[in-house]
Formats: C-alpha cells, sequence, structure tokens
C-alpha cells in the first residue's frame, strides 16, 4: 500500500484590488496598452501612469511625514 503526502490547502484568492500610488484609491479606470503597456487613470488625483499597487485587500494612503 502507498501512502500519499498530505497537501496543503490554499486560501482562495479574489479579483485583485488596484490603488493609486498617490492617494490610495481605488477608483482606477484602465486608459490604454500595446507599446506603453499598462496605463492607468485615477479619478480621484487624476494620477495617470503604469505604477499602481495591486493588493487583497486595502491599502492605507501613503504619508508626507518623510
Amino acid at each position: 500500500m502507498r501512502s500519499t503526502p498530505r497537501t496543503m490547502k490554499r486560501r482562495k484568492r479574489g479579483k485583485p484590488i488596484l490603488h493609486c500610488p498617490q492617494c490610495g484609491s481605488t477608483r482606477l479606470t484602465y486608459v490604454g496598452g500595446l507599446i506603453l503597456g499598462q496605463v492607468y487613470h485615477c479619478l480621484k488625483c487624476d494620477y495617470v501612469g503604469s505604477f499602481v499597487y495591486e493588493t487583497d485587500g486595502p491599502v492605507e494612503p501613503a504619508s508626507d511625514d518623510a
């Protein structure tokens, strides 16, 4: 008789949430792609760029205390 190893249960991951790097808002719209890659526009602070935070939950906005 052959024993099988126990398998670890993985946590189900939902759809990732995108956050603006300037204000932390989730109100992002997809602007375009192709040559430039993915470009997003924040409807709250008017940020336009390809760098956004992708998380499974809420992100706290960055503070300017540095």
